[in-house]
């Protein structure tokens, strides 16, 4: 297993691990996630039909109206949401949802954004992510697959 660590701005608080779940997409919370359900419902999406529960979300930036803090606390208060978000910028709005699950329902989601590197040309759908909001550090490990050479999967910086 390969290990890498990215450091970013936390934008709440909290640590939190699992399974990456990445796109180069911009994503919207709104009319995007069914917070009863935590299944992405935007058919456009190419994570149309998955499930954001226990899930480390990964994704350029967020898109979409003023409700998508709404759609996050919702999800939230069900037990819908992801563990963790890592974006490049996240968006306000989106940001306010996740704060507001710690302190109505006392959910810790943790966020990180501004990492050093985009995460979503690293990351890779299935990769085990450790988010640290507190620090600012985000952890990746990946598994070698079956078809890298030597069992090897290089992770680097450079």
């Amino acid at each position: 297993m390969d290990k890498m660590i990215l450091k970013g701005r936390g934008v709440t608080s909290g640590v939190a691990e699992g399974e990456a779940l990445v796109t180069r997409q911009p994503f919207g919370f709104s009319h995007g996630l069914e917070p009863a359900t935590g299944r992405i419902s935007d058919e456009k999406h190419e994570w149309f039909g998955h499930d954001v529960r226990a899930k480390v979300l990964v994704f350029p930036y967020g898109k979409g109206s003023s409700s998508g803090g709404l759609y996050v606390l919702e999800a939230a208060k069900r037990g819908n949401a992801p563990v963790a978000v890592v974006t490049l910028d996240i968006d306000p709005v989106i940001a306010a949802g996740f704060i507001m699950a710690k302190l109505f329902y006392n959910k810790e989601i943790p966020v990180i954004d501004k990492p050093q590197r985009n995460p979503c040309e690293i990351v890779r759908t299935g990769d085990w992510i450790k988010v640290d909001a507190d620090n600012g550090i985000i952890e990746i490990r990946r598994q070698a697959r079956k078809h890298d050479k030597g069992g090897q999967n290089s992770l680097s910086l450079s």
